[in-house]
């Protein structure tokens, strides 16, 4: 019966097409049936609310990072908003976090934001919305990438719609069609598909939403919809991600904030509410470390503060302190919940100064800034990310350290002994009676986070260093006499700590007449001497020369 059926209009086509017309069957579809579960997808399809409206996004895992897409005019004019998700896939999208700006294009219609918080402040991570923590459970979206030719958007190719247009009462509303057509572009030399035309129904409010095609890649933003009023005639139009990828590897892609729009930096402003909440401080409350949870990263490139203010940041602070007090000695430090992400410090003051710090401790990327007789007053925090556009997950800790006995760095994720097992910071070399050039010298830098003193490492070892060596020096052809001693730039106090081949340690504060440590081993016995160059006062880093000779001298 079917087949009797289809003749007519089978017929129909020939007399229309004409005496001299070949009927060819339709080419075989680059991909037609939709491979993936709509409503497991439908968990990654996000309704965006800013105070004027609401529109569409796309929540993807981004390098680790929760991050949302969605269409620039649908959000203008807010660096957060608030994200609503399917707890229910069949009930309406509910308010669960907020997000932060990262950028948006000046040229093209595309914001990007990455969740920071649920709605009670709550840090949200990659691994919460995979797991199921806040309610919802979030596949993993494959991003479309132009360059895997198998699975190019052809005319043809089904697609599907996943948004919350304005008619659907906050229910996420999904609809297929197909692809229209493709247009291209370039962007920064490279041509790249630009926009994807689709059949699929789009209403307002799809605006920033998900279009997968049938192998559940994500491939496009719904963005505008073009109306031919003769004739009602619909047509969609989809900003292609890999288009998207490309601006949001462009260093100059994206701009910070919607209050400064300046394609490469933006600045840190003060005036904005932080984003990660505040807190009041007495001499109370810090007689154990304050922690708060928060993630890194922005788009204003701190270095315009000069000095040592590098990385990027959000435009508004991450976290404020207001403290009651003046504390003698004001730690605030980030601890990345991994440990190879690299993250900065930027702290604006109660005196309107800038402070900044990359690197706490030689072999750490974790940033920690020292304030001595801390006025009391306003500190605005940011937690910088060294690399654009990476958002680094972690806790902020803020101490006053004269209340404590020197074990609290420890417990907050800083290294607590010195560790001989771990490679030297500033190299090895191999050296022997008679060696040449002598002395031998190696720049570092004195200083970390180990309190030498509190350790089991002699009574004369005091300073603060790192936890793994600063230097390596492998001896081998005994001799009558070997020295290390270290001279610092600027005269600081610095001190010097020695594990011996039989596993002693040796340590030296001031050698005679100067603040320069210095070490001498009588007949010296081969094998590895593991070489640490501290700093006396805690938080100091003190730069300068290491030297190794067999000369008799006195240490400048």
């Amino acid at each position: 019966m079917r087949a009797i059926r289809s003749k007519p209009a089978l017929l129909l086509v020939l007399t229309l097409l004409g005496p001299f017309s070949v009927i060819l069957p339709p080419p075989a579809s680059h991909a037609q049936t939709p491979t993936y579960d709509i409503d497991s997808m439908s968990r990654a399809a996000v309704q965006v609310r800013v105070d004027d409206g609401t529109g569409s996004g796309t929540l993807v895992i981004l390098d680790g990072i929760p991050t949302v897409f969605t269409n620039r005019h649908v959000v203008e004019g807010f660096n957060e908003a608030t994200i609503a998700v399917l707890t229910d896939v069949n009930e309406p999208a509910e308010p669960r976090f907020i997000a932060r700006l990262i950028g948006f294009s000046e040229v093209y219609d595309f914001a990007v934001y990455t969740i920071t918080s649920d709605m009670q402040g709550n840090i949200v991570r990659a691994s919460d919305l995979r797991n199921g923590r806040f309610g919802i459970t979030v596949p993993d979206i494959t991003v479309h990438d132009a360059n895997n030719k198998d699975s190019d958007v052809r005319r043809g190719d089904v697609v599907g719609i996943f948004g919350y247009p304005g008619i659907g009462d906050d229910e996420l509303v999904y609809t297929t069609g197909i692809i229209s057509s493709v247009q291209f572009g370039e962007y920064e030399g490279q041509r790249l598909p630009m926009w994807y035309r689709t059949t699929a129904e789009m209403s307002p409010g799809n605006s920033g939403g998900m279009a997968l095609n049938a192998r559940g890649e994500f491939i496009g933003i719904p963005t505008s919809v073009r109306t031919e009023y003769e004739t009602g005639g619909r047509l969609g139009s989809l900003l292609a991600v890999p288009f998207v990828m490309a601006i949001l590897d462009d260093d100059d892609g994206l701009v910070a904030s919607w209050s400064g729009a300046r394609s490469n930096s933006g600045e840190l402003d003060l005036s904005q509410e932080p984003g990660f909440g505040s807190i009041t401080l007495a001499f109370e409350e810090l007689r154990e470390p304050y922690i708060s949870e928060l993630i890194s990263g922005g788009s204003v490139d701190v270095s315009y503060l000069g000095s040592d203010c590098v990385g990027y940041a959000a435009s508004n602070p991450d976290f404020r302190v207001n403290l009651t007090y003046s504390a003698s000695e004001l730690d605030i430090i980030f601890i990345a919940d991994d440990q190879v992400s690299d993250t900065t410090l930027i702290v604006n003051g109660p005196d309107g100064q800038w402070h900044c710090n990359d690197d706490g401790s030689s072999g750490s990327f974790d940033p920690m800034l020292n304030f001595f007789d801390a006025a009391s007053g306003q500190y605005d925090i940011w937690v910088g990310s060294y690399t654009s556009r990476e958002s680094v997950s972690g806790t902020l800790s803020i101490v006053d350290a004269s209340q404590f006995d020197g074990t609290v760095l420890p417990e907050i994720g800083q290294a607590s002994e010195l560790d001989w097992t771990q490679d030297p910071y500033f190299g090895s070399i191999n050296l022997r009676a008679g060696f040449v050039p002598d002395p031998h010298k190696v720049e570092v830098t004195a200083g970390g986070s180990v309190d030498v003193a509190n350790g089991t490492y002699g009574s004369e070892c005091r300073g603060y260093a790192s936890s793994a060596p600063d230097f390596q020096l492998n001896w081998d052809g005994g001799g009558n006499r070997l020295q290390v001693y270290f001279v610092a730039e600027d005269g600081s106090d610095a001190t010097l700590i020695l594990n011996t081949p039989d596993a002693n340690w040796l340590c030296n504060d001031d050698a005679p007449g100067t603040l320069n440590p210095g070490i001498t081993i009588s007949s010296p016995g081969n094998g590895r001497y593991d070489v640490w160059v501290g700093a006396y006062s805690r938080g100091e880093y003190i730069s300068g020369d290491l030297y190794i000779t067999e000369l008799t001298t006195d240490v400048p």
